[in-house]
C-alpha cells in the first residue's frame, strides 16, 4: 500500500523531539490569531479546526475546515512570518505543533515528502478555485449540499450508516458558505422539511448521506479533494 502523507505524519513526524501535543481542546479555543508568527505547521489527530477571518465589521468568513488526518498552517513555509488567518477548535480536538525548524530538518532527510506536501498544497488551491465557482454560479441549497455531505463523509465512523453530526452553528454554515445568516436559515428550514436535515443546537445532523442530493458544479474535483484530503497525497 502506497505511504499517505497523513501516514509520514503519524509514523514518523509527530515522534520527533520538539513536537507538541495539545489534548484535549475545547470548542472555540484558539489556536493562533491572524498576524501572529508563523513559526509552526499543526496536524489534527482528531476532531476539527476551522480556519478563518474577521472583517472590520466582525463579519467571519470560514476559509476551510481542516479534520483529522489533516495538516494547517502552511504559511509557516512562505516568507512571510505572519498568519494569513486565524485557527479556531470546531470540535473537540487532539492537535501536534511542529516547529518550522524541525519540519524542515526532517524533510531534508526525506526528499520525497517534499513531493506529498506540494501535492496537498495543489489539492487546496483546487478546492479555492471550486470553492470560488460555486459562490458565484451555485445557489445556496446546492452550496449546503455540497459542504454539509462533504463534511458528513469526513466524519462518518466505521459501519455508521446514519445520523451524521456535523457541529457547526447555522451562522458558521453561513460564513463557509458564502451566503447571508437569513438566507441559510430558510434554505436550512426548507432542508429540514424534506428530511434532508435535522436542526440542533449548534448541530446539524445528516439522517443519510444519499439523501443529499448530489452538487452540480464541480462535485467530481471537490469530491477528489475532499476525499484525498484527509489522507494527504499517496506516494
Amino acid at each position: 500500500m502506497a505511504t499517505t502523507l497523513t501516514d509520514i505524519f503519524r509514523e514518523e513526524v509527530l515522534q520527533l523531539d520538539g513536537v507538541g501535543r495539545f489534548s484535549p481542546s475545547r470548542r472555540f479555543t484558539s489556536i493562533y490569531h491572524r498576524f501572529d508568527p508563523a513559526d509552526r505547521i499543526f496536524f489534527v489527530s482528531s476532531g476539527l479546526v476551522k480556519l478563518f477571518n474577521r472583517g472590520k465589521d466582525g463579519k467571519e468568513v470560514i476559509l476551510r475546515i481542516v479534520s483529522a488526518g489533516d495538516w494547517f498552517g502552511e504559511d509557516t513555509l512562505t516568507e512571510d512570518p505572519r498568519r494569513g488567518t486565524a485557527a479556531e477548535i470546531l470540535q473537540e480536538a487532539v492537535i501536534f505543533s511542529i516547529p518550522r525548524s524541525v519540519l524542515l530538518s526532517f524533510a531534508e532527510g526525506r526528499p520525497g515528502f517534499w513531493h506529498l506536501l506540494a501535492s496537498s498544497l495543489s489539492g487546496r488551491q483546487r478546492f479555492a478555485e471550486m470553492k470560488n465557482e460555486m459562490l458565484c454560479t451555485e445557489d445556496v441549497e446546492t452550496r449546503i449540499v455540497h459542504f454539509v455531505r462533504t463534511l458528513a463523509q469526513r466524519l462518518k465512523q466505521d459501519g455508521q450508516s446514519s445520523d451524521f453530526m456535523i457541529p457547526l452553528s447555522q451562522s458558521e454554515l453561513a460564513s463557509l458558505i458564502g451566503a447571508t445568516r437569513e438566507t441559510t436559515s430558510t434554505t436550512l428550514n426548507m432542508m429540514a422539511r424534506k428530511g434532508m436535515l435535522k436542526l440542533g443546537r449548534r448541530l446539524l445532523i445528516v439522517p443519510s448521506i444519499e439523501g443529499l442530493e448530489p452538487a452540480t458544479v464541480g462535485d467530481a474535483e471537490l469530491q477528489t479533494f475532499s476525499a484525498s484530503a484527509p489522507g494527504g497525497a499517496r506516494s
